[in-house]
């Protein structure tokens, strides 16, 4: 049985906006983004955006933990990675465990890691930050972004714009005294009627002094979506695709966890790697783009073990050379990334039973507005 629209499911489909605003003044009928507070478990007391469009779309922002993508999900079923940690607030310190503190915190769908580090824990020389008393710097696994604090900036529904749109924006600080000053602007979007997250990424120096800049967007996929018929493509090239597509994706307590580095082919300006299983759903895909100048280094992580089973897409803005030798970024210098996820179903047949379709590009005005903290 084919998936339906939403829309077409229901006795009536609103075809303009004077259709539409009967049938859900404020917008809320089709899309609706709020702040909630964990009260209850490991979570407890963090601040969490959820948000949902009119195509089934549907994911959370963790803003205390660098304002990442918890949670995603297409038509209510699972896209993203849940570990046992259960997003945990406070996290715990990155620089335990001779810094792989990391892992008792690893949750959802997107973790930044960055700013100033991405890869194993290491120390490197700190004499640019001329401080008697700081002689090292100590880089914890994958660095310390991900469990900041993000001050938000606003978020809402914007009916105004010419494609309305969901938003949310936040800036997320790593420092130290006599150390880094990195700040990073991070503004999430979807449209009302779209099937595709964005995020747009700004990082700037806010220091005086030169600072190591490295940053990797690990991008988590769990069951349901990611299981032994989930399939790899797009601009890795047909080997690499075929390898682990041939490869056993089922999950195994004996399993070691690897990284494996895979060469972009294809546009300089844009690539596209895409995961789709066929047997979920019908059939649903989910496609991350991104910028190989700004991201030019691109990896899967495979963690098939029994109990953590997780698939990662990962593209970054590498060291220069070795564990520790960042790309430094001058005082008041930026750098920009943008990486976008699209979700929907995978053949041209079910593309026209995409929830939305039906939908009018109506802009309510007595919707959500824009909002700021």
């Amino acid at each position: 049985m084919q998936p339906r629209s939403v829309a077409a499911s229901g006795t009536h489909t609103p075809r303009s906006f004077a259709q539409l605003r009967p049938l859900t003044v404020d917008g809320r009928g089709v899309a609706d983004i709020r702040l909630v507070q964990v009260e209850d478990g490991p979570g407890r007391g963090q601040r969490l955006l959820m948000a949902r469009n009119a195509t089934g779309i549907g994911f959370e922002i963790a803003v205390d933990r660098g304002f990442d993508l918890s949670s995603v999900t297409w038509r209510g079923v699972n896209i993203g990675w849940n570990s046992a940690n259960a997003l945990p607030w406070p996290p715990h310190s990155v620089d335990a465990e001779d810094g792989v503190g990391f892992y008792r915190n690893l949750d959802g769908l997107l973790v930044t890691c960055g700013l100033d580090h991405i890869g194993a824990a290491s120390r490197e020389d700190a004499g640019r930050y001329l401080h008697k008393h700081r002689k090292q710097v100590f880089h914890p696994l994958h660095g310390r972004v991900s469990g900041q604090r993000a001050t938000l900036s606003g978020y809402g529904v914007d009916w105004s714009a010419d494609t309305p749109k969901l938003w949310a924006e936040a800036v997320v600080r790593q420092s130290a005294v006599f150390g880094e000053n990195l700040v990073l602007t991070r503004r999430v979007e979807l449209d009302v009627f779209g099937h595709a997250i964005r995020i747009a990424d700004l990082v700037e120096n806010r220091g005086f002094r030169p600072t190591p800049h490295a940053i990797l967007y690990h991008v988590n996929f769990g069951y349901p979506f990611l299981d032994a018929d989930t399939e790899l493509s797009g601009d890795v090239g047909i080997e690499a695709s075929r390898a682990f597509n041939e490869g056993d994706r089922r999950p195994s307590p004996d399993f070691r966890d690897y990284y494996e580095e895979m060469p972009l082919c294809g546009s300089s300006e844009s690539a596209s790697i895409e995961l789709r299983n066929d047997k979920l759903l019908g059939g649903v895909r989910a496609v991350l783009t991104f910028s190989p100048r700004a991201l030019p280094k691109f990896g899967i992580w495979r963690a098939f073990q029994s109990g953590v089973y997780a698939l990662a897409l990962e593209p970054a803005r590498p060291s220069v050379s070795g564990p520790t030798a960042a790309m430094p970024l001058g005082a008041g210098e930026v750098a920009h990334y943008a990486i976008s996820l699209e979700l929907g179903p995978t053949s041209e047949a079910q593309s026209s039973a995409r929830a939305g379709q039906d939908y009018p590009s109506a802009r309510p005005d007595s919707g959500q507005a824009e909002r700021s903290s």
